[in-house]
Order: structure tokens, then sequence, then C-alpha cells
């Protein structure tokens, strides 16, 4: 997983690939997957989507342009190289996850690990609180996990999740925008310490549908 970073070198060369992965399949990054079609609300939004990590002890830096879109029972990843051509294609749809990829080197790990992330920073939340401009930190348990999650003035500001069986936490970080009744931060920042990696999130131009 500490090659995250090449998803985001899809810039050059032409492998193609094609892959369905049950939500539930096994998996090196745990992470329950809800069916879209229960996830709200529905919204657009373009990416700047950035990482950085380690390979061979060395830092990486990459960045990527994408747009992700939640509509009734899909969610869809677009993922574009040079000049806004199509890298790859990865939706959620049911109990399945398809991914396809146009150009760049081959992923190095599940596409499915890319959809937990987009999970965790739009859509792994415990109840909302009953106060509308709650200000303050709650904790739960969900789907397996502990989370903590920090409130200032009914908006969402970030959650930590640990698992016993793993070491050290994934951290999420939002911008003002995360409220009860949706999710529009115009930046996010996920470090996930149990695999080494922070992916860092400019949004922009959310469209609710």
């Amino acid at each position: 997983m500490k090659a995250a970073a090449l998803i985001l070198l899809a810039a050059c060369g032409g492998n193609k690939s094609h892959a369905e992965i049950p939500t539930d399949a096994p998996a090196e990054y745990p992470g329950v997957l809800h069916a879209p079609a229960t996830l709200h609300p529905d919204f657009m939004v373009r990416q700047t989507l950035t990482i950085h990590t380690q390979h061979d002890g060395k830092p990486v830096d990459a960045e990527l342009e994408a747009v992700l879109q939640k509509q009734t029972d899909s969610l869809l990843i677009l993922g574009f190289g040079p000049m806004n051509v199509k890298a790859f294609t990865l939706t959620e749809k049911g109990d399945k996850i398809t991914f396809d990829q146009f150009m760049g080197p081959k992923l190095p790990f599940s596409p499915r690990n890319i959809v937990v992330d987009v999970h965790r920073v739009f859509f792994m939340r415990l109840p909302s609180p009953t106060d509308p401009k709650f200000t303050g930190t709650q904790q739960g348990e969900l789907d397996g996990e502990h989370v903590e999650e920090t409130w200032k003035n009914g908006e969402l500001r970030g959650s930590v999740f640990t698992r016993p069986t793993l070491k050290g936490a994934i951290r999420v970080q939002l911008s003002e925008g995360c409220g009860i009744s949706h999710c529009e931060p115009t930046s996010a920042t996920l470090r996930n310490e149990w695999f080494g990696y922070t992916l860092g999130i400019k949004n922009e131009d959310f469209e609710r549908l």
C-alpha cells in the first residue's frame, strides 16, 4: 500500500485493464462499504487529488484531477491524465466495484481501497448530533471500528478511525462545509497511518443532484 501514489501517475503508457470486485471481498485495507443507494445526499464534484507517500525509502508525491459523483444507486470516480484524457473509471454499484483503466501503469493495489477512502471522507459517520449547532466530540463504534468525531458549530471537522488489530489510525480533517444534511468541504486531508500515506483533496463546483 506504500506504493499508493502510483495510481496518480497514470499519465503515460497504454496499459488497459478491467476488474470486477465484490464490495465485501477480503481486503488488506479493511473498511465496510455500504451500497451507494443507502448513502445520502447525491452530488457531483470536481477534485484535485494529491498523495504523499514513500516507496523504497524515498518520498513520492503525485497529483491527479478527478470527478466524483454519487447518484441514486451508484458511486462513480473518473480519473484524468494530461490534457484531460480519461485515465480510469471506478464504479461502486450494489455489491460490486467495477474498475476500467485506459492508460498508465498497472494499479499496484485493489481498486476497492480507493472506494474505501471516498467513503471515509464523505460517508462514514456516526449518527449526527441532535443539536444543529453542536460543538465538541462524540465517539462510537461503526462497522467494527472505533470512531471519534470533532464537530464545530454543527459541522463535522474531523474523524479518527481505529481498529484493535491495526497500529495507528486513519485521520480525516475537513474544512468548513460538512454539515448534518450534506458534506461539501472545499478541502479534506486523509492520513492513513496503517499504510503510510497522506491523501489531500481539493473540491470545486459541488453540484447537488
